[in-house]
């Protein structure tokens, strides 16, 4: 089970509210942010704000997909998040997704880096990731956390390179 808000640095992770679905318009709602997230961006702040909903009802036991901000200033700046591989499970998937005005700046790798450590303090033994294979901005963090390639794999019916990395020692 991870506790929040998790801080970092420079970021904060905490829950998610329907009140963010306006700033995270901003990642959703943005073709180019969303070209490797299926089902793509959202039309409307509205639809946004359903999407939240839908991923604030399946987050549970201490698992799910939380705010991404800036502890100076407190702008949302995307999410970040552990949960169930697929929301099915067993394993636990960690996913990260930052504004594209946010790019460039360690965000995922620094989020990813605060939630493996989560990870290992609730009790896990193995954390996986999935990207699209074009994604080598995803992939490029899953590397710089230390995770390894085990290879293309299904998912959600998209063919996606799949990485992991185990508890250390």
């Amino acid at each position: 089970m991870i506790r929040l808000p998790l801080d970092t640095k420079r970021l904060r992770i905490r829950p998610v509210t329907p009140d963010d679905a306006k700033e995270l318009h901003e990642l959703w709602g943005d073709d180019d942010g969303m070209r490797f997230i299926p089902p793509g961006a959202t039309a409307s702040v509205d639809a946004t704000r359903e999407r939240l909903l839908s991923t604030i009802e399946r987050s549970s036991d201490g698992w799910g997909f939380w705010a991404l901000e800036e502890r100076d200033g407190g702008r949302l700046v995307g999410g970040a998040g552990l949960f169930p591989l697929g929301w099915e499970g067993p394993e636990i998937e960690l996913a990260y997704h930052v504004v594209p005005s946010r790019w460039r700046r360690g965000y995922a790798t620094e989020a990813g880096g605060a939630l493996l450590a989560a990870a290992w303090a609730a009790g896990l033994d193995q954390v996986v990731a999935v990207a699209l294979p074009e994604n080598r901005g995803s992939t490029r963090v899953m590397e710089k956390l230390g995770m390894r390639l085990e290879g293309r794999h299904e998912y959600r019916g998209f063919e996606v390179v799949r990485y992991a990395i185990d508890r250390p020692a």
